[in-house]
C-alpha cells in the first residue's frame, strides 16, 4: 500500500532468555532527522570547538585549564565566556536534545527536522553571543539569537511527551 511504501523498517534483535524480533518502522523522512539532529548539531559543536582553540591562543590559555583563572589569565572572563557558550551547548544541551528529537523524530520528522536545523543555528548564536563582551554577561547569550536553540529544545522536549501520551492512549492525535 501507498502507507507501506512510505515508511521504512527497522528490525532489532532482543536477546534475553529467548531471542525474539522487533520491529519499528520508520518513515521515509527519517533520514532528514539524522542529519538535522545528530550530524548537524555534531558538526557544529566541532566548529563551536574551533572558536575555543582559537580563544585558547588568543588568551593564553593552556590544557588542562577548562577555564581561565581569573587574576592568573589576563583575559579571564573573553576566554571563559567563549568555553562557556561551548560548554552550555555541548554538556548541558546536545545530549537531551539529540535523544529527545530521534525518539520524537518517528511520529514527527519534519517537525524534528526543522526544529534540529533551528537548534544547529541557535546554538552557535549562542556562543556567538555568549563571548561578546560588551553586552551584558545575563543576557548576552541570547542577544545575538540564541534562545532559538533553547525553544528548539523546548519543541524536542513537548514532542517526545506528546509521542508518550500518544503511545500511552492519554490523546489520539
Amino acid at each position: 500500500s501507498k502507507k507501506q511504501r512510505s515508511q521504512r523498517t527497522l528490525l532489532l534483535q532482543v536477546t534475553s532468555n529467548m531471542a525474539t524480533t522487533s520491529s519499528i518502522t520508520l518513515p521515509d523522512t527519517f533520514g532528514y532527522v539524522i542529519l538535522s539532529c545528530v550530524i548537524a548539531p555534531s558538526v557544529v559543536v566541532s566548529v563551536m570547538g574551533g572558536s575555543v582553540m582559537k580563544a585558547r591562543k588568543e588568551f593564553n590559555v593552556q590544557y588542562p585549564n577548562l577555564y581561565a583563572t581569573p587574576g592568573y589569565h589576563k583575559d579571564a572572563d573573553a576566554f571563559n565566556r567563549v568555553q562557556r557558550g561551548h560548554q552550555a551547548v555541548l554538556v548541558e544541551s546536545l545530549p537531551s536534545f539529540t535523544l529527545s528529537a530521534l525518539v520524537a523524530g518517528v511520529c514527527y520528522p519534519v517537525t524534528m527536522s526543522i526544529t534540529g536545523l533551528a537548534w544547529s543555528v541557535g546554538a552557535y548564536l549562542f556562543q556567538i553571543g555568549y563571548a561578546d563582551t560588551s553586552l551584558d554577561v545575563k543576557m548576552a547569550r541570547y542577544k545575538k539569537g540564541g534562545m532559538v536553540f533553547r525553544l528548539a529544545n523546548a519543541v524536542a522536549f513537548g514532542a517526545c511527551i506528546r509521542m508518550s501520551g500518544k503511545l500511552m492512549g492519554w490523546w489520539s492525535s
